[in-house]
């Protein structure tokens, strides 16, 4: 693609974020400074946005210039942000990102309720907020993968944040679905098994610890059996057009979309990277339909699956079990 075809397709790009040619022309005044003739100028071609302004526009309207770069190849393009273990000085980093997703997800459940689709590699939170000390599990391993601090060595004094105690309430209160399909990773539980028990060899939780946790995890698998069984009401107000799968497959990642009307969001993350895509129509769909298509290579284990469904959660017992 030229230099000209990038810019026009940046033009194009930023009416598709904003339809009403003065609206848009007043936005990107106010973030760039400019005055609205310099930008009806750019808009029409006259003259280029510099790199500069490209870029601030790129990063203020979530715009990704690879996506542009790379149409014409019709494959989609993502930003993604890389996380280093041992790297954070503290939880807040981790409190902000939760904080900005819940928030992102309670505007798009504003009004009419929203649909959502997820693939998930690890233990999904609106599953796990109702088992305190699994909660206090969830949050630590990921203190202990990422922060700089000697208090998560040991996982009995340790304290979780009041920002990620107060998560709970905030899931009850934005956790408004008309529909909603999970899958789980085939190996989802066997790994949340295996750092539990790595923690415990690394002497960060006791013997005690480890069988509470393991207890707890039982329970929310009997939880989510009953729940799709019809016989157990969650915490979470979770759909009644509800579908939940397992992966034949290793998917090794976990990903997300949220949609209502014309708000959008979109989540991809593995262990130590993720994404975040909203208000970009073309980029949101094109991740929703591959979310989708992960229920092609899964077991359907809601709705009359009762016989696959029992044998899932017999084994997932079983292999915590074994591992524990």
């Amino acid at each position: 693609m030229s230099r000209e075809d990038l810019h026009d397709a940046f033009i194009g790009e930023l009416s598709r974020k904003v339809p009403r040619r003065a609206d848009l022309v007043n936005q990107i005044a106010d973030i760039l400074k400019l005055e609205k003739e310099s930008i009806y100028r750019r808009m029409a071609g006259k003259v280029n946005f510099s790199v500069r302004e490209t870029g601030i526009l790129a990063q203020a309207l979530n715009i990704s210039l690879d996506s542009l770069l790379d149409r014409d190849r019709k494959v989609q393009w993502l930003p993604f942000v890389l996380a280093s273990p041992m790297r954070l000085r503290s939880m807040d980093t981790f409190c902000d990102m939760i904080d900005r997703n819940l928030e992102k997800i309670r505007e798009i459940n504003r009004g009419e309720p929203a649909e959502t689709g997820n693939v998930y590699n690890s233990l999904p939170m609106e599953f796990f907020i109702s088992s305190p000390l699994l909660t206090k599990f969830m949050f630590f391993k990921w203190g202990n993968y990422f922060v700089q601090s000697e208090e998560f060595n040991d996982f009995s004094a340790w304290r979780m944040p009041e920002r990620l105690a107060a998560i709970p309430a905030k899931y009850g209160e934005i956790y408004n679905f008309r529909e909603a399909f999970h899958i789980w990773d085939s190996s989802l539980i066997w790994t949340l098994g295996k750092e539990i028990v790595n923690f415990y060899r690394m002497h960060v939780i006791t013997e005690a610890e480890k069988r509470e946790i393991s207890h707890e995890l039982k329970e929310l698998l009997s939880r989510i059996e009953q729940g799709l069984n019809g016989t157990y009401v969650s915490d979470i107000p979770f759909p009644e057009e509800l579908d939940f799968y397992v992966s034949s497959i290793n998917v090794g990642f976990s990903s997300s979309y949220y949609a209502s009307g014309d708000r959008q969001l979109a989540l991809l993350q593995t262990n130590f990277s993720f994404s975040v895509i909203e208000n970009s129509e073309d980029t949101f769909q094109q991740i929703k339909e591959w979310i989708r298509s992960f229920r092609n290579i899964s077991t359907l284990l809601s709705r009359s699956g009762r016989i696959e469904r029992r044998l899932f959660f017999e084994n997932q017992h079983k292999i915590i079990d074994q591992l524990l």
